[in-house]
């Protein structure tokens, strides 16, 4: 009996941590090697701990879908669909971001060796994932801020160790 109310508990401790959330975002890639910042914008929903959309209106019809272990994208029309389970370094990708997105930084950093701080700044939680050593992909750092009053990220930032840092501000958001 003890099991079973420990599995409720926990289940019902994960549907409250998975909020269904639809807001707006811009998205600001700088790229090292050219010295070029690439801008988009578009619309973001998270239905639930494992499925969020990136809908893009600039550039307009490009897409990020993660749907449980899938992870489609369309990129200027490309359309490329990836299985998590069989590809190592995207599924640390899909893992990162939606542990990120849905406040469970500390994951985040287990999946990514990396050391943990967290400032709070006003009304706000700025988590900074450090990387412990380099590597020939993957984040060296990450920075997410929350809203403290519901856990929410209201912008993220991933550095690669290539170089490339991409900022994600999230606004308009609405909780369903």
């Amino acid at each position: 009996m003890k099991k079973i109310l420990t599995i409720v508990i926990a289940l019902l401790a994960f549907a409250a941590s998975a909020q269904k959330v639809e807001a707006r975002f811009t998205e600001s890639k700088f790229i090292k090697a050219s010295g070029k910042t690439i801008e988009a914008e578009g619309n973001l929903k998270l239905f639930s701990a494992d499925k969020m959309e990136l809908r893009y209106t600039k550039p307009a019809g490009d897409y990020f879908i993660i749907d449980g272990k899938t992870m489609s994208t369309s990129v200027k029309g490309k359309k490329t669909v990836v299985d998590t389970e069989k590809n190592a370094a995207m599924r640390t990708h899909r893992n990162t971001l939606m542990n990120c997105v849905n406040g469970n930084w500390k994951q985040a950093a287990s999946d990514n060796n990396a050391e943990t701080s967290v400032t709070e700044k006003g009304a706000n939680k700025v988590v900074t994932l450090s990387a412990k050593k380099t590597a020939p992909r993957g984040y060296s750092k990450i920075i997410i801020t929350y809203r403290k009053s519901d856990n929410l990220p209201i912008e993220l930032v991933f550095e690669e160790f290539n170089g490339i840092v991409t900022t994600y501000k999230i606004s308009n958001i609405v909780k369903k």
